[in-house]
């Protein structure tokens, strides 16, 4: 009795220090996602992101747009930019985030909504795109793209957008963090 109840410890502290340890993986700070970060060059994608697929586009030119992560199953997870200088790839210049499996340090998401990010986060700014409300986090250095569908706005209507416009419950689209 006494070994097994040592051996469901044991195994309780495993399961958490691998849970931790996961989801060390998947948190957006200010230029960081995971193991990313500004000085990730584009050359160690593959690497990183090696039991998952990497498809670039366009796929048959030297000159690669964004680079598209999809997860074992076809679950779209990330669109990465590169930043180009000298003709050569250096670094990562955006992130777009398309999975919830990545949070936040206060649990933001996409599977998170609008209400989350107010009662979580300043807003500094809010941009409207032509199909999206661009809602811009300071903090982390991340903007959030709100359907305007969800917020009842005509999709090419570049209005201004105020905070009282946007539906609490107004759910995340993606969310871009932005390397500086």
């Amino acid at each position: 009795m006494k070994y097994m109840k040592k051996l469901v410890s044991t195994m309780v502290i495993i399961l958490l220090f691998i849970q931790c340890n996961s989801d060390k993986n998947n948190i957006i700070i200010k230029n960081n996602i995971g193991t990313i970060n500004k000085n990730t060059s584009i050359e160690e994608l593959d690497n990183l992101f090696k039991n998952d697929s990497v498809l670039k586009i366009p796929n048959d030119s030297d000159f690669i747009r964004e680079y598209k992560v999809f997860k074992v199953g076809g679950k779209h997870l990330l669109t990465i930019k590169p930043e180009y200088r000298n003709d050569s790839l250096k670094s990562i210049s955006s992130i777009k985030i398309y999975s919830e499996i990545y949070k936040t340090e206060k649990e933001i998401s996409t599977a998170s909504t609008f209400k989350d990010v107010l009662d979580n986060y300043s807003i500094s700014k809010i941009e409207p795109s032509f199909s999206s409300a661009i809602v811009f986090i300071d903090e982390i250095n991340a903007t959030i793209a709100l359907d305007k569908k969800d917020l009842r706005i005509d999709e090419f209507d570049m209005n201004k957008i105020s905070k009282d416009q946007i539906p609490d419950m107004a759910k995340i689209q993606y969310i871009t963090l932005w390397f500086d």
